[in-house]
């Protein structure tokens, strides 16, 4: 069977300790790769204020999976969502039909490389402000 590109958000409860959002995050990019799956990208984002109240939290820790999987990958994954109390919503978008690992992993590093040469930029205009301040 075919792997398919699949994008995957989840949240996790604000007051999970390191370790324990590290657990969570093994746990679901195990149920991937031991299918058969592939993981491109895992980022994991900071403690972020909720636009509204979920599960009446305010924060939460967002973590986002690329990666390509089955179907059944995907409807396990599902139902450890549902299940792990640690995840408080979560959401799994397919991307596309056909999964190719080099070409998503290559748009991956194209986007890092943009994104340190923006922030290079950024240092360098803000050094130069400063110089003409003084």
């Amino acid at each position: 069977m075919k792997l398919r590109h699949y994008e995957t958000m989840f949240l996790l409860h604000p007051e999970l300790n390191n370790e324990a959002r590290d657990d969570a995050v093994e746990k679901f990019s195990s149920i991937i790769t031991e299918d058969g799956g592939q993981i491109i990208n895992i980022d994991q984002w900071p403690l972020r204020k909720l636009a509204y109240k979920v599960q009446k939290q305010t924060h939460g820790y967002y973590v986002v999976f690329d990666f390509g999987a089955k179907a059944s990958t995907i409807h396990e994954l599902t139902r450890n969502f549902r299940l792990d109390e640690r995840v408080m919503k979560f959401i799994t978008t397919k991307l596309s039909d056909e999964f190719n690992a080099e070409k998503a992993a290559g748009k991956y590093a194209e986007s890092k490389e943009a994104d340190e040469g923006q922030k290079a930029a950024e240092a360098q205009e803000e050094t130069s402000s400063e110089g003409k301040e003084e």
